[in-house]
């Protein structure tokens, strides 16, 4: 009997902290429940590390991430159910890793020591999930005050990594509270709660806009499932023009369309045949009407390649000829002057978008890329494409590129998204989607204009405020004007310096550790 209680309360224990995670969490969750959500998990570490018993404390942690994970991003399965069970168990996966590793350092180290490593190994596991292949930093822990930008204006200086490393220091805050009861602990919790919060309020920017640019944005709201790929192109096209006169006027100087607006096939040569297609030509004829109007819409692209030398990685090959070719998730840009640009994707969904370590799985991407390149297939650049509107650089980014902090230009004037986030349904997906925009806006200090294919689409100030919306499952235009300016923030120029401090400290300390236990060894021995 004592022993079931005792399981009973372990499981408590890293139940609630995933609880507590999952319901702070935009755009249901009270922000203020992360600064507990650690503290079971910590309590459970302590209890468990002085038994020695390594392997059970695993599998009460990756059952508390666990739940955090799928109460929060339950509604990716909308799209791919194998997608969304093996983004659940992955992720999971790696926050539990953090804890192992903190856990085994523990046992080398003192307490302090250990509290700071936890911290430096979690800023390392985020950064590194900005940056490698399997790229899923959907769950940041800063992630959570999208809903509040208020409280996290120096995001301009520190990025999302700044919020979670303000998270952490709390949790451990309370933590050594609760175990110590010392005044001085509760001295340093008030101050490190209260500072951050001050200095947010006083941040609240007052930067002088240049200009304000006239854009309409289109929210078609075709269904991605029943709608997108069976009605014709032609029709497509046609009804969005013809819902975006609905809104334009002789003032309008951006027209925004959502992720592949345009159904049409484009291919992209050195002939400009883009310029011969259908849904361009339409697109021009709106802008003869419109002299001042540039437009920015979604479309996928292809691209042949005659040398296979200087094909790309990703390109697949037409059947039973030497030309081989790479499709793109694109923006394509018409500007007044009826220029056409494009901008490729930088930022693949890993797995439906591409095939993660194409080295180390080589034989399966081959064998996506054959089968139709529906999955682990897309091309992709790695420098960012803008787009000018009477020298003011418009950075384009679509889709899951928004949540990237880091991603955008250094010089742009103001941050476009567009999105087709219908994949997942009435779900709290494209809601936490849009929330994350406004902490860009923050970081960058840049207004963003939002285009999404069935919602939310929007306009987020500089401060990371929502001054227009539209509403789900909605066919509707809306006008507003935006601010434009060209300032360069903290953050934009060093980018996410944090998550690169944290993973060096995180490795000289296992380093170390190692070498510590080397010496020990050979000293017995």
């Amino acid at each position: 009997m004592i022993i079931f209680v005792k399981i009973m309360r372990k499981i408590f224990l890293a139940t609630l902290s995933g609880l507590l995670l999952a319901f702070s969490w935009p755009p249901y969750g009270f922000f203020i429940l992360i600064f507990f959500a650690f503290i079971p998990l910590l309590i459970l570490q302590k209890e468990i590390r002085d038994q020695r018993k390594t392997i059970e404390l695993m599998l009460y942690v990756f059952l508390s991430f666990l739940i955090f994970n799928i109460i929060t991003t339950y509604w990716i399965w909308h799209s791919t159910l194998p997608g969304a069970l093996f983004a659940f168990f992955l992720n999971s996966f790696l926050m539990t890793l953090c804890f192992y590793f903190f856990n085994e350092v523990s046992k080398n180290v003192g307490a302090r020591l250990a509290c700071l490593f936890f911290i430096f190994i979690w800023l390392s596991f985020e950064y590194i999930h900005f940056n490698w292949d399997l790229s899923w930093p959907w769950l940041t822990l800063g992630n959570v005050f999208s809903e509040t930008p208020s409280i996290v204006q120096w995001y301009e200086y520190t990025g999302v990594m700044g919020g979670s490393l303000w998270i952490l220091i709390i949790n451990i805050t309370l933590y050594n509270f609760i175990l110590k009861r010392r005044l001085t602990t509760l001295i340093f919790l008030f101050f490190y709660l209260i500072v951050p919060i001050t200095i947010s309020f006083l941040l609240i920017n007052d930067i002088d806009e240049e200009k304000n640019l006239n854009v309409l944005v289109v929210q078609p709201n075709i269904d991605p499932y029943k709608e997108k790929f069976s009605i014709s192109f032609k029709d497509q096209i046609d009804d969005f023009i013809l819902l975006a006169e609905s809104g334009l006027t002789q003032e309008t100087e951006l027209l925004i369309g959502p992720e592949t607006a345009l159904t049409e096939g484009i291919w992209e040569d050195k002939n400009n045949q883009y310029n011969r297609t259908y849904s361009i030509n339409a697109l021009k004829e709106l802008q003869k009407k419109y002299p001042r109007l540039n437009i920015l819409v979604g479309a996928t692209t292809y691209k042949s390649f005659n040398d296979q030398d200087n094909k790309s990685s990703t390109a697949r090959q037409i059947n039973n000829s030497d030309i081989f070719y790479d499709v793109y998730n694109s923006a394509v840009f018409i500007s007044q002057k009826e220029e056409v640009k494009i901008y490729h994707k930088t930022k693949l969904v890993p797995g439906a978008e591409k095939t993660p370590f194409p080295k180390l799985f080589d034989k399966l991407a081959d064998l996506m890329i054959n089968l139709g390149g529906i999955s682990g297939s897309l091309g992709s650049v790695s420098t960012n494409q803008i787009f000018d509107i009477n020298n003011h650089i418009i950075q384009p980014l679509i889709c899951y590129e928004s949540i990237y902090g880091n991603l955008g230009s250094k010089n742009s004037s103001l941050i476009s998204v567009i999105t087709n986030d219908g994949w997942w349904k009435n779900t709290s997906g494209y809601m936490q989607h849009f929330s994350y925009a406004r902490l860009r806006a923050i970081e960058q200090r840049k207004s963003i204009v939002r285009s999404a294919n069935t919602g939310l689409s929007g306009f987020i100030n500089k401060n990371g405020y929502v001054t227009k919306r539209t509403n789900w499952d909605e066919k509707v235009v809306i006008q507003n004007n935006v601010g434009i300016n060209n300032t360069q923030t903290f953050y934009s120029f060093y980018g996410d310096y944090i998550g690169r401090v944290s993973a060096f400290f995180s490795f000289m300390i296992l380093l170390i550790i190692y070498i510590k236990q080397i010496i020990l060894k050979n000293n017995y021995s």
